[in-house]
């Protein structure tokens, strides 16, 4: 029996951190949720647009989830939204919805997934370059963003360094988690 105990605990003890809590965020005012590892720290947001900020710790990986109002009658917006995150899209569309706040920003990686109930929501990879004065920060990040009826959604997750070399390096062991939170993230239907 004493065998059998020390068994148990030693087993227990080597599946902690695989039992590791993950904590879901259901944001039910701005209809989306999000999950990522217990541990992290949640950030206040600025801004009217970025709903949630939370972020690793020392590992230097954060994730924000912005949501807005989508207007498909708008003359450079899609009518079938739909369609377009399905179908339609390309490379160019990464770099004019979300390249565009960037200094400069290449993607990667694109593929489509959906959502728990079928919603199709696009996922890839970004390297991108800030310039803030004179300095300049290079990052990669993992983006899923869908367009939802009348919303619109996008979580990234992502880290900065000084040099593409550098964040390259930084990112490798944090890819999986990444991919994981990101992969988490559900725009609520209307």
């Amino acid at each position: 029996m004493r065998a059998f105990v020390l068994a148990a605990a030693a087993s227990c003890l080597i599946c902690a951190p695989a039992l590791a809590a993950d904590k879901t965020v259901h944001d039910k005012e701005h209809g989306f949720s999000l999950t990522y590892p217990e541990e992290w720290t949640s950030e206040t947001t600025s801004g009217d647009t970025m709903r949630l900020k939370v972020k690793s710790g020392e590992k230097g990986l954060t994730c924000r989830v912005s949501e807005n109002l989508y207007d498909p009658t708008a003359p450079d917006n899609p009518p079938d939204p739909r369609v377009f995150v399905e179908k339609d899209w390309s490379l160019d569309d990464w770099q004019t919805l979300i390249g565009a706040a960037f200094g400069s920003a290449s993607f990667t990686k694109d593929r489509l997934a959906h959502f728990p109930d079928g919603y199709p929501v696009r996922i890839a990879d970004m390297d991108f370059r800030l310039v803030d004065g004179n300095a300049g920060f290079y990052g990669h990040a993992k983006i899923a963003i869908s367009i939802r009826s009348d919303r619109y959604g996008f979580v990234t997750c992502g880290l900065m360094g000084n040099s593409a070399e550098e964040t390259a390096q930084m990112w490798v062991p944090l890819a999986d988690e990444a991919e994981k939170v990101v992969n988490s993230f559900v725009l609520d239907p209307p």
